[in-house]
């Protein structure tokens, strides 16, 4: 490894070459707190590159030639569009709507990988996170839009101003970082983008009716310019942004934080997204398909920081993506993926390997190193010279943008190898292409071309189109480099060409890859329904292809293959799902896979819910434990308690397939979670019997979901059996706590007797106190209030919630903390808060006397903020107890936030959040109500027995609802919920430390404040 230097003469002329053709900088003041001596100069910047022999690297633009650079495109000339971003703005403001975005024509005209020519093609844009070119002018993506402005001369000058394609990409109301982004062509003709969980939306041509829109929380979207069709491709990952595709048009993408690889499969739902999934038919989503991770999963993310992930890879964050497909660099880099670190601030290398259905991504070497401290790469691409382009945001912020934005920055570096010069073909000045050769373009090595290629076809006109579409069927049908057939076939896509009568063949085609294409253009067009399982548009209707499609399922040796059906299933009429996927769940060795099972499933989804009668085959073909179990579950959540209505299902199953009885009884137990009686299905006992006569399919697991099912059945003799379990001083503790569970769902005469003996048992005193908390009764609250100290201090928070769960027995702690038999700290404001929210009056007076005066959001917030402000001075900072600080975390925050690994999820994780600023933690503090995002709003929920629960809903189904509190889950049957409401406050409360002292308040900024874990 050996740091290379670019050419310092570009510095000499750049200023004088382009002083009369950049626009202003932004004149507002710019706002950054971090010292401007520890930017690098351009020069200095580059220096610093570590690279592997042989490479090198180029300032191919800077600042003030370009700033902010948040995205890039090419054109056919072989020219750089960049989009420049200046209304992204610090936390507080989130965007600075007096400031434009622009976009940006750079080109080196004169091939020595510098810039040497710059236009500003707009530069009135807000919000611009992306821009690609193509029919006729250019896309952008700004949302709450996707914006064309058109250039039909491409003279560079708009035909007219911005028109709305699409309106909908929301940005939330709590995070702005997560928004829509990332336009690019795919091979099959469709613009796709990305979108952020946190800013979820719901997209649509503009006036479109919500019956027509499609919702997105985090994936990949895609719009197809001659339909006018939008659709969501695949659902779930945190932050999107970064996506490619290899040679043979697979694409892939990188999620900034989390798991860093997924494979872009059409019908997908991803793991890493927060919150409960658009379909709730979808209980697990398909996790990354790389198998690593740049960074300790052991150790906190934080540490990645200045090297301290370099050996894992640099660290969890990852922007932009390229997958090499040129020859300037050497062969054993052309394939690989390509992304940028940020925190190693470095760029990635993954290996892209066949695995089953799809892809594994292997971790290779990194590419290289900057060592700037303001670098952030946005995006990395492939030139037609066939070296790399990676943009630079250049800054000191990451994501929040505490500190906030230095918007006079910029860098775009040209990364090369062997010679420094950018040999572009002569082919790039022609305008149009020449079509006669249209060989070179897809056979050329530098998969550019082809790309540019491709877009150029779609502006020729209709007897030019008709006559190339003869040479690209004549190479598809006579070719034998793979990789050229599916460069000709996207192109019969691209000019409108491409008839069913190409497409056919490729189904019996040897290859695999034209096998998967011919799949997904024969379907492209049919609606998708993997959001929420109700269909739109028009019902496909092509019987020949169904049938087709059935017999390649039945036997396909290609896992890829495979998983092309499997994701048409959501393409096609539930009258026609059932059989495909039938025929792909007999692959007996899928079961493990790390995708078929999910596919099928997300097919299936809409078929579970109908308890549709074409699922009993599938139930007796199927050998997958996961649809097992998840095909159960929906059955079970379906039949509103009444299980008599799965005895078809239940007697094929057992007739025809008993070894998936273990699963199907588990997914039963998950679907009536929360339920108290289930009317039995009359082929229980033979179901039970035939389990029972296999030892070798009833493990301890399964016995005890057969008992919780026995006596949800309400059979008499396993809650006697139950009962006496819980009871058993001798029995093994686990078994007693989920006896115990069990008697709190069904709720036997017992139940009271028994939690009331068990509150001095350790470990079973947790699950009796759950018992109790159903017994609208003052003496229980006594008694649990005087039992308060036999639980164990991390125990006690659940005692808490469970008598502030009530008036009455709210009044017994109150009374309990006057006594001074409970520490007044013990009880959080969270508590004093669902105790005000019962509007009792003597109530709320006794908990101003004892606890403190707890105050609704008002006018004052900012008033406390800046009179915490002016306190909590560095030189008074200074003088706090770090550990001090610590051990309040412990008591006042971490029931709902994580912090180093410490605490519970109910809230934001802190750990990476913007908390080395004091402004970020005053306003989040004080006035946490202000911005609160959907996924943390709080419900109140009123049950039969008189308790209210405040917490965030997790999941809820047509039977039970279950509700994140402070300290535990609780599920509900829906038939005990007499209220519920949604509020927009947060569950912290507004003055949460206005009950700690000067010092404690000191001490807890300064642990939150710190940039490690402390003693």
């Amino acid at each position: 490894m050996r740091p290379q230097m670019a050419a310092v003469s570009f510095a000499l002329v750049m200023g004088a070459l382009f002083s009369q053709l950049h626009a202003q900088v932004p004149s507002k003041p710019i706002y950054n707190s971090e010292p401007e001596k520890l930017a690098l100069t351009p020069q200095e910047a580059v220096s610093k590159w570590t690279l592997p022999e042989g490479f090198q690297v180029q300032l191919f633009a800077h600042e003030p030639q370009v700033q902010n650079p948040i995205a890039m495109a090419w054109d056919h000339r072989g020219r750089m569009w960049v989009a420049e971003n200046y209304t992204y703005a610090e936390r507080q403001l989130r965007f600075d709507r007096e400031l434009s975005d622009r976009i940006l024509i750079l080109e080196d005209t004169n091939s020595d990988g510098v810039a040497d020519s710059r236009k500003v093609f707009v530069d009135d844009a807000k919000i611009l996170t992306s821009i690609e070119l193509g029919h006729g002018g250019v896309w952008m993506m700004a949302p709450p839009q996707l914006l064309f402005i058109p250039d039909r001369n491409g003279d560079d000058l708009p035909d007219a101003s911005p028109q709305v394609i699409l309106d909908g990409f929301d940005i939330g109301d709590a995070s702005h970082h997560n928004f829509a982004n990332g336009l690019r062509w795919g091979p099959d003709g469709w613009l796709y983008g990305r979108c952020g969980h946190s800013c979820p939306g719901n997209v649509g041509l503009p006036g479109s009716s919500d019956k027509m829109r499609k919702p997105i929380k985090g994936g990949i979207w895609r719009y197809h310019p001659v339909r006018q069709t939008f659709e969501v491709l695949a659902h779930g990952t945190t932050n999107p942004w970064g996506h490619d595709w290899d040679e043979h048009g697979e694409g892939f993408f990188i999620n900034t934080v989390n798991g860093h690889l997924w494979h872009l499969i059409p019908g997908a739902h991803f793991k890493e997204s927060f919150g409960t999934p658009l379909n709730s038919g979808v209980y697990d989503r398909i996790d990354t398909h790389a198998d690593h991770w740049h960074f300790d999963t052991k150790s906190s993310w934080q540490k990645s920081r200045d090297g301290g992930a370099n050996d894992f890879g640099g660290g969890h964050a990852h922007i932009g993506m390229m997958i090499y497909q040129a020859e300037q660099w050497p062969e054993e880099y052309r394939n690989k993926l390509f992304t940028c670190n940020f925190h190693g601030r470095t760029i990635n290398v993954e290996h892209l390997e066949r695995s089953g259905s799809g892809y594994v991504g292997r971790h290779r070497p990194n590419l290289m190193t900057a060592g700037d401290p303001w670098f952030r790469g946005m995006e990395i691409s492939t030139g037609p010279d066939g070296a790399a382009y990676v943009l630079d945001w250049s800054d000191t912020g990451e994501c929040h943008e505490s500190t906030g934005v230095h918007r006079t920055s910029g860098r775009i570096y040209r990364v090369s190898y062997g010679e420094t010069s950018s040999n572009k073909s002569a082919i790039t000045s022609h305008t149009p292409w020449p079509l006669e050769q249209s060989e070179f373009f897809l056979k050329n090595k530098n998969g550019w071309y082809e790309r540019q290629f491709r877009m150029q076809l779609t502006s020729q006109s209709e007897p030019e189109k008709l006559r190339v579409a003869l040479a690209f069927r004549k190479m598809l049908a006579e070719e034998t480099n793979v990789v050229h057939q599916l460069r000709a076939l996207w192109s019969l896509v691209a000019i409108d060409s491409c008839e069913r009568a190409d497409l056919l063949p490729l189904l019996s085609h040897s290859d695999e890859h034209l096998r998967t294409w011919g799949i997904r253009l024969l379907t492209d067009a049919w609606p998708i329904d993997n959001a929420d399982g109700n269909r739109m548009g028009e019902e496909a209707t092509d019987e020949e292809l169904f049938n087709r499609f059935d017999s390649m399922a039945a036997n396909e040796t290609s896992g890829l293959v495979r998983l092309a059906l499997a994701s048409t299933l959501q393409r096609l009429p539930y009258a026609r799902r059932a059989s495909l996927a039938n025929a792909l769940l007999r692959h007996h060795d899928d079961a493990e896979d790390h995708n078929l099972p999910f596919l099928v499933w997300y097919g299936l989804i809409p078929l579970a819910k109908q308890l549709h009668p074409d699922l009993e085959k599938s139930v007796a073909v199927c050998r997958w434990p996961l649809v097992q179990r998840w095909m159960a579950r929906c059955f079970a959540e379906q039949t509103h308690g009444d299980a008599t209505k799965l005895d078809r299902f239940l007697q094929r199953l057992a007739n025809e397939n008993p070894q998936a009885l273990p699963a199907i009884v588990a997914g039963l137990d998950e679907g009536w979670r929360g339920s108290q009686r289930v009317k039995p299905p009359t082929s229980w006992p033979m179901v039970k019997s035939i389990l029972l006569k296999s030892s070798d399919r009833v493990d301890e697991t399964t016995q005890a979901t057969l008992t919780n099912l026995d006596v949800l059945f309400g059979d008499g003799r396993a809650m006697e059996s139950i009962v006496k379990t819980a009871n058993d001083s001798k029995a093994d503790v686990g078994l007693r706590m989920a006896a115990l569970r069990s008697m709190i769902d069904a709720k036997p005469k017992e139940l009271r007797k028994t939690c009331e003996a068990l509150l001095d048992t350790r470990t079973l005193n947790v699950v009796a106190l759950k018992g109790l908390a159903l017994f609208d009764d003052p003496k229980v609250g006594e008694l649990l209030a005087k039992k308060y100290d036999r639980f164990l201090p991390h125990e006690r928070s659940l005692v808490l919630d469970t008598l502030a769960s009530r008036p009455v027995w709210s009044g017994l702690l109150l009374d309990q903390i006057a006594l001074g038999k409970i520490e007044r700290q013990e009880l959080s404001a969270l508590h004093a808060r669902q105790i005000k929210s019962f509007g009792d009056t003597a109530l709320n007076e006794k908990l101003k006397q004892v606890w403190g005066e707890l105050r609704d959001s008002s006018g004052d917030h900012q008033l406390r903020i800046q009179e915490l402000k002016k306190k909590l001075t560095p030189e008074y900072l200074k003088g706090a107890n770090l550990s001090a600080g610590k051990v309040i975390f412990q008591k006042t925050c971490a029931n709902c936030h994580i912090l180093y690994d410490l605490g519970k999820p109910l809230g934001p994780n802190l750990t990476g959040s913007g908390r080395a600023n004091l402004d970020y933690l005053l306003e989040n503090i004080v006035d946490p109500s202000a911005v609160v995002g959907a996924d943390y709003r709080i419900s109140t929920i009123a049950t039969e027995d008189g308790r209210v629960l405040a917490g965030i809903v997790v999941k809820e189904t047509e039977m039970a609802l279950t509700i994140r509190l402070a300290t535990e889950e609780v599920t509900l049957p829906k038939s005990e919920i007499v209220g519920r409401s949604l509020t927009t406050k947060s569950m912290m409360p507004d003055n949460l430390i206005d009950t700690l002292t000067n010092d404690q308040v000191r001490d807890l900024f300064s642990y939150l404040m710190h940039p490690v874990q402390v003693p």
